[in-house]
């Protein structure tokens, strides 16, 4: 199997499947996390609970990189701490803050360098949790699971099989391709996560004519506070889902 010196980790089902399968491979790379400081606070409980049950008693740790890409070492801001100061939020058509909260921070961390433009694939040092489900994206990557041919239900049953709870989608709460489902279920475990994030929306510049706000929502029609409003009065919003809680695809950041 073509394993690479560093496993970049989500705490999403495939990178733990990956993290797994390469382990008990005898592999011995590094687990490396780019914590934004806006993962689900489920995400970060599961990550514990997975180093401290299987993955130190094997002898590995999670290194955990924090900030922007250039405070390597420091603790630095998080994501929302940014987009509250600079009254920003993450957009599904720019993905600014997948490029600056996790891929630079991992290759800087790996190369100490932030690649060129045009230079990303030239040396890749890092694997990642894709599986064969959609072996369609990032192909010039290092991708175990692909190469295995396992699916999604794959990494589940590799999970499972050592005895570990299944984690839920990994991401962070704030992020822009979270379906309705997501954002509902973020507005009942976390009511102040999901305020924290509506004021965060609502403090975006408008345009030069008044008119328009960015949302998080990709299609730009619906705010969170509609969503809370939806929510409150139990009713449905046109064109989304409002089950699904446990079962989402793997998060677009890729990691």
């Amino acid at each position: 199997m073509n394993y690479a010196d560093i496993l970049s980790f989500g705490a999403g089902v495939n990178s733990i499947a990956l993290a797994i399968m390469a382990i008990n491979d005898g592999w011995h790379g590094e687990i490396v996390f780019s914590d934004t400081g806006c993962e689900w606070p489920e995400t970060m409980c599961y990550l514990d609970y997975f180093e401290r049950e299987w993955l130190r008693p094997r002898g590995f740790e999670v290194t955990r990189l924090k900030g922007m890409p250039w405070q390597r070492y420091a603790k630095g801001i998080s994501l929302i701490e940014y987009c509250e100061a600079a009254r920003v939020i993450p957009l599904a058509a720019m993905r600014w803050c997948t490029s600056e909260w996790k891929v630079k921070p991992l290759q800087r961390y790996g190369y100490g360098r932030t690649f060129k433009k045009g230079e990303e694939h030239q040396e890749d040092k890092t694997m990642i949790g894709i599986a064969i489900d959609e072996r369609w994206r990032q192909p010039h990557r290092i991708r175990p699971l692909v190469d295995a041919g396992i699916t999604r239900e794959g990494c589940i049953k590799i999970i499972e099989a050592e005895g570990l709870d299944v984690p839920q989608k990994s991401g962070c709460y704030l992020c822009p391709f979270q379906r309705n489902a997501q954002w509902r279920m973020l507005w009942e475990r976390h009511p102040e996560l999901f305020e924290r994030a509506m004021l965060l929306e609502e403090s975006t510049e408008r345009s030069k004519n008044g008119y328009w706000r960015a949302t998080l929502d990709p299609s730009g029609k619906i705010t969170l506070r509609q969503r809370k409003l939806a929510y409150e009065s139990q009713m449905e919003l046109p064109d989304f889902d409002m089950d699904d809680l446990l079962r989402f695809k793997p998060c677009v950041c890729t990691l």
